[in-house]
């Protein structure tokens, strides 16, 4: 057994709470546990597992604000990264950045965008299969531990097997979806003009049956991801564990639910143990109050804390939309100079409510919600100190690029726990 794995007597006190590493610097640096990450984004995950104690070895991502913002904070070093695709990711690239080290956690938020019928343009999106080349590095690397973090709909997310039948099959199921989408909108206007479409409805109707019977003709290479994935773990020789972990029962400030997948190797002795859920029951409030309003987080020093300049219509609506409430609880109630549409985004019209835990951050500028008493989007920092970055933590770019680093990024505080969990376990 590598010697990464005999661990120090008396280096470890153990709390009912907290595993709590009392290393000096030479043990330290002997025998820190270590990580390589993918689809690092602002650093979230390899943030939790560093103040866990662990060592990063490399990180890789293809978007060079996020690696701009990891080096900035010195979360990494100059030559700790591959600014590429997975896909691109070779043993020899991996060699030539950390030679012969020890990985004990290989950790990947892998991106999988899902499939969906819904205007179905290319079902065999490169996206939907990344999580093959995380489980490509698994082989590669031969890490003690392997996470992958992912939305939790992935537990029933539906792919199918790439070959000629069911290219065919979705060529001809888009023609007939493109077919129906014209047909309901001549629908639509012979309706307000008073005029009969029952003629188009059995087209439709027609149309929507042969889409069925294409589907099921492809049945059999329909697959369950999660599935795909665990069966693949287990070939490589690892056991399999998977469990939802909600952010707010793990010290954090959202809600934000992930499923957590942890593979550990089967020469690793004993069972894996989630961590244990926390009664801190945090709210948003919480998170505001961490943020220092009038010295490092002021707005004239802090560019992550500069609030977006709404133009006045869209102020006057936040206006009216009470705390904890969505646009749509007062769309009936807007004046006709504030009218929207009916389908306006609900992310950035949602009002938070300070006393509870702050609900999933989706990606993206225009969807952070409504601070919870000023009229405008709550900010980069505000974003940030939520889902538990530093309060002096930096991004880089655009403020939309800023915006989507924080999205996408996984809760500090929840990729702590799990590391210590992890930690708990190689260290026995």
């Amino acid at each position: 057994m590598n010697t990464m794995n005999k661990i120090k007597k008396g280096a470890i006190k153990k709390t009912k709470t907290k595993l709590i590493v009392e290393d000096s610097s030479s043990y330290q640096e002997n025998n820190q546990l270590t990580i390589v990450e993918t689809f690092v984004g602002a650093g979230g995950a390899h943030l939790g597992f560093k103040n866990a104690g662990f060592k990063s070895l490399l990180v890789n991502d293809i978007d060079k604000d996020t690696i701009d913002t990891l080096l900035l904070n010195k979360v990494i070093d100059e030559n700790e990264y591959l600014l590429c695709p997975i896909e691109n990711i070779t043993q020899e690239l991996i060699l030539s950045k950390i030679g012969d080290k020890n990985v004990d956690v290989l950790f990947g938020g892998i991106v999988c965008k899902g499939f969906s019928l819904a205007g179905v343009r290319n079902p065999f999106d490169p996206r939907n299969y990344l999580y093959k080349h995380q489980l490509r590095l698994v082989d590669i690397l031969k890490p003690k531990v392997s996470v992958i973090e992912n939305v939790t709909s992935i537990k029933n997310m539906i792919l199918y097997v790439n070959c000629e039948e069911t290219v065919k099959t979705f060529e001809d199921y888009t023609k007939l979806s493109d077919a129906n989408k014209l047909l309901n909108g001549e629908k639509s206007s012979k309706r307000k003009n008073g005029e009969d479409y029952s003629e188009l409805n059995l087209i439709i109707n027609k149309n929507k049956k042969n889409m069925e019977e294409l589907l099921k003709g492809i049945d059999k290479y329909k697959y369950c991801v999660l599935d795909d994935i665990k069966q693949k773990y287990l070939d490589l020789g690892y056991r399999f564990y998977e469990k939802i972990l909600q952010t707010d029962k793990y010290g954090g400030y959202t809600n934000r639910k992930r499923i957590i997948m942890v593979a550990v190797r089967n020469d690793i002795e004993g069972e894996y143990l989630y961590p244990e859920e926390q009664s801190t029951n945090y709210t948003l409030n919480d998170a505001l109050k961490l943020i220092d309003y009038t010295g490092i987080n002021n707005a004239t020093v802090d560019e992550d804390n500069k609030p977006m300049k709404h133009n006045q219509k869209t102020v006057d609506r936040f206006k009216l939309i009470p705390e904890g409430n969505n646009i749509a609880d007062v769309i009936d109630e807007l004046p006709d100079e504030l009218k929207i549409s009916a389908f306006y985004s609900r992310g950035n019209t949602q009002r938070l409510n300070r006393n509870l835990p702050a609900p999933t951050l989706v990606p993206g500028h225009s969807n952070f919600p409504i601070h919870p008493w000023e009229h405008r989007s709550i900010t980069v920092r505000e974003a940030a100190t939520i889902t538990g970055f530093p309060l002096d933590y930096k991004f880089c770019g655009s403020h939309t690029s800023r915006c989507i680093q924080i999205g996408n990024a996984v809760p500090v505080q929840l990729s702590y726990n799990i590391a210590l969990s992890i930690k708990k376990l190689l260290n026995k």
